[in-house]
């Protein structure tokens, strides 16, 4: 779902990593997942690492230039600040990972 996700936000948009859009956050999100699923690791360690890597990615995008999107004609003022996109990313990674916690298995 989040691959697919990515794919289709990224032929919309033309967003790249590094470009300071939600992408920096998803893109890293997509990677861990993927890697979790590929090693068949537990849901909730996944979960945990995505949470924590959308963190990262969103934390990351206070050092980048917008390159895309309506920030994009800011320029260099975008700089120190984290793209609204990335931690939007970060916020349903961790509510995500939030709510699966919450859930009771007997349910």
């Amino acid at each position: 779902m989040f691959g697919k996700s990515l794919e289709k936000i990224r032929l919309r948009g033309g967003a790249n990593p590094r470009d300071k859009t939600l992408v920096d956050g998803l893109d890293q999100v997509v990677g861990s997942l993927n890697e979790t699923a590929k090693q068949k690791l537990d849901i909730l360690y996944a979960m945990k690492m995505a949470a924590d890597i959308a963190k990262i990615g969103s934390e990351s995008t206070k050092n980048l230039v917008a390159k895309q999107g309506k920030a994009r004609y800011l320029g260099q003022q975008t700089l120190g600040h984290t793209d609204p996109g990335a931690e939007v990313i970060r916020l349903v990674s961790e509510t995500l990972l939030t709510t699966y916690e919450s859930t009771d298995p007997s349910d």
